[in-house]
């Protein structure tokens, strides 16, 4: 369910947070506030760390909350370019195909699941099953779809299908080789 997470002890690698945050970048001022407000501190964030789940989340809402959806979207969009992944995913196919892996390495916890399979006509279907925004989650897919690093010169189109309110479903996505 958006916004919610279901184990209170989930966690997420806080450069990942600091990297969203970084990229809010017409209103600096605002986010230190929205740090602050939720629990975020912004000189604890190392390398190596991760902060509650949860309070990024609350973060993301407020930020929706104030800015709209469409911001959260490009937040989502430059997210890929904090997230960790591991060097034997190298194009915009295998990054979608382990999307669950990758995900599960940015946090800790039961933190939901991607759902990744490649369609007959060759397009992969992409369901998120996080607790993140539905906006977040189509800019984080068409972040990887649009990757220079992972593009290797290809293009890509993403189609969104959004999920039902009130269920573990936020949406679905389908990226198609032009």
């Amino acid at each position: 369910m958006e916004y919610v997470s279901h184990d209170p002890r989930a966690k997420v690698r806080s450069p990942d947070i600091l990297f969203i945050v970084e990229s809010f970048q017409f209103a600096p001022s605002l986010v230190d506030v929205l740090l602050k407000k939720h629990g975020l501190d912004r000189s604890s964030f190392g390398v190596a760390e991760y902060v509650p789940l949860q309070n990024a989340l609350d973060m993301l809402k407020e930020i929706e909350e104030r800015v709209g959806r469409e911001k959260l979207r490009q937040l989502g969009n430059t997210t890929v370019e904090a997230a960790m992944f591991p060097p034997q995913f190298v194009d915009v196919e295998s990054v979608l195909l382990a999307l669950d892996m990758i995900y599960s390495i940015n946090h800790l916890g039961e933190v939901g699941h991607y759902h990744s399979k490649q369609l007959v006509d060759g397009a992969i279907e992409v369901r998120c099953e996080t607790p993140y925004p539905r906006a977040f989650e189509r800019g984080v897919i068409e972040g990887i779809a649009r990757n220079p690093n992972l593009v290797k010169g290809k293009r890509y189109d993403v189609e969104y299908i959004e999920g039902p309110m009130g269920g573990d479903l936020s949406c679905t996505c389908i990226v198609r080789r032009r």
